[in-house]
């Protein structure tokens, strides 16, 4: 099974320019747009930050992390709550990993419940990234975002459904990481998984558990993988 890792191939950071920069020729003058989160994401945010000034595009932004926010406002991007952008036109977010039916496993940043919402009730959905993040099968690590006071039944939950392993999230200092709503989060390890968008559902199932970073119910429209040499693969154009 393929692990989360902070660490990145040296050709990554061209590749993921190469795509964020690629999905630019997807926002049109005037729309709402979903804010993806992660470092793809945060790219991208940028490059629309110029986009817009150069071209006077008239957008209205919804964000799916309070980074990606801060970012967006900090660019100089009119971000908005969810109420007030929807119906989101097109949300354009990053993935860490990606299978050939364009499903995917997100959330390593801790933001998959912000992230799923505005995903999945956006008219269209573009990922962005590097080719790293392309696999025949989901197989990463399970982000499952859930309530500390649900600890025990959360972790049984999860083995029960299968899980290899169940490891808290903590921070350098061996404290719990807390997501942007204030939960912690756990990685589960389910090896290959056959069926995502039934796992996704399973999940979710369990009591205390707020959201998990499987994305099979609602895939990407599109994909769009930066490769090592600046240029891009399209999968659903």
């Amino acid at each position: 099974m393929s692990k989360p890792s902070p660490n990145s191939p040296p050709w990554a950071e061209t590749a993921k320019f190469a795509a964020a920069k690629e999905a630019l020729k997807f926002v049109p003058a005037s729309m709402s747009i979903g804010l993806g989160s992660g470092t793809t994401a945060d790219i991208f945010i940028s490059l629309l930050a110029e986009h817009a000034k150069k071209n006077n595009l008239q957008l209205k932004c919804a964000a799916t992390s309070k980074k990606s926010e801060e970012l967006a406002r900090a660019q100089g991007l009119a971000v908005a709550d969810l109420d007030s952008v929807a119906p989101v036109d097109l949300a354009v977010d990053g993935a860490d990993e990606v299978d050939g039916r364009r499903r995917l496993i997100k959330g390593y940043g801790g933001a998959s419940t912000r992230e799923k919402i505005v995903d999945y009730l956006a008219k269209r959905l573009l990922i962005i990234a590097d080719m790293g993040k392309k696999s025949r099968r989901l197989d990463k690590a399970v982000p499952v975002e859930f309530l500390p006071f649900a600890k025990k039944r959360v972790e049984d939950g999860l083995k029960g459904l299968g899980a290899k392993s169940v490891e808290l999230r903590q921070n350098a200092d061996g404290s719990p990481f807390i997501t942007d709503n204030g939960f912690w989060l756990f990685h589960a390890d389910f090896g290959e998984i056959p069926k995502p968008a039934k796992l996704e559902d399973a999940i979710n199932s369990i009591e205390g558990v707020l959201e998990n970073g499987l994305f099979a119910k609602r895939p990407a429209d599109m994909v769009i993988f930066g490769k090592r040499d600046g240029s891009v693969k399209i999968l659903g154009e």
